[in-house]
């Protein structure tokens, strides 16, 4: 047996911590008051623990096609905040509340000279004025946000059963609901409860970890697309990690969801694919910090590009 594995094994008689998603979800700014939960963790009979996590997205992005048209271009910065704890030893709870503000930013000029750098498609970019704010959509509704706002987004409560848990291999089934505690005005909420259930499973050895979810949510109302957002929608997630040394760890996570909003022939309300790419930081025993970005992997599904910096204990 490798000490790697070794070490794991001994660490996970006390009290297994996985680590093998980044917190992190799609922020799109139209749909980001539907429900989507964050990636589990495998935490078994883990202490209380505490994150926050902060992301800046930054998107341009016009469509239109038949009688839907949309214009988004802006930034956000969101921080997700979230409890976790167990109940008994197969069973855990998460709370999670996500701070919203949205403004025109300081990352247009940033991401315009990168893409013309490195010969990459500028977009749209060059047409349209730097800092500047508007989340616009009609078709099957109306949205209009153009001006800087902060909103305190739904909160969301989660339950987990781990059926099985070892070192090398964790499988638990999820579920969990939110709260229409945002605000529908500032998109930070679609103004209703929602539903999803999911499963997780992890796959640990002595340098990689792999993990993989997949799930479905369910709006149980829709006050931002008219109601046509009322419709259950499918996620799943990939990760695989990878150790160097005894404090670093890489990971890369590819993250889907199938689309949103029923009749809608935009990109960026459809099916929507992201990749997150970043590093992981020990600190001491118990708290870590995480970093990196993520792209749309598959282009305009998802903003332009988001950076989140997290830290947890």
């Amino acid at each position: 047996m490798s000490v790697g594995v070794l070490a794991l094994t001994v660490g996970a008689s006390a009290e297994l911590r996985g680590e093998e998603f980044f917190p992190t979800r799609d922020q799109n700014e139209l749909l980001r008051g539907f429900y989507l939960p964050l990636p589990s963790d495998t935490r078994q009979d883990a202490d209380a623990t505490l994150s926050a996590v902060l992301m800046i997205s930054n998107t341009l992005n016009v469509e239109q096609r038949g009688r839907e048209s949309l214009f988004v271009d802006g930034e956000t910065d969101a921080l997700d905040l979230t409890l976790d704890h167990s109940i008994s030893s197969s069973w855990r709870y998460r709370f999670t509340l996500p701070i919203i503000r949205d403004s025109g930013g300081f990352l247009d000029s940033v991401i315009d000279t990168w893409h013309e750098a490195f010969g990459f498609s500028r977009g749209e970019r060059p047409y349209y004025p730097k800092g500047q704010i508007e989340y616009f959509y009609s078709g099957q509704g109306r949205l209009d946000l153009n001006h800087s706002a902060t909103s305190v987004g739904d909160l969301a409560g989660d339950l987990g059963w781990y059926a099985f848990e070892d070192p090398r291999l964790t499988v638990s089934f999820w579920g969990g609901l939110k709260a229409p505690t945002g605000s529908v005005a500032d998109l930070t909420s679609d103004g209703a409860w929602d539903g999803a259930l999911w499963a997780h499973t992890a796959l640990r050895g002595a340098l990689w970890q792999f993990g993989a979810e997949a799930g479905v949510v369910e709006p149980f109302g829709d006050e931002l697309f008219a109601g046509y957002a009322h419709r259950h929608s499918v996620f799943a997630r990939t990760a695989v990690t990878r150790a160097v040394g005894s404090v670093w760890s890489l990971r890369a996570q590819l993250d889907g969801q199938t689309g949103r909003v029923a009749g809608s022939e935009l990109r960026y309300l459809g099916p929507s694919l992201q990749l997150t790419v970043g590093a992981v930081r020990r600190l001491g025993a118990k708290w870590r910090i995480e970093m990196g970005f993520a792209e749309d992997a598959a282009v305009n599904t998802a903003p332009d590009i988001t950076f989140f910096l997290g830290i947890h204990d």
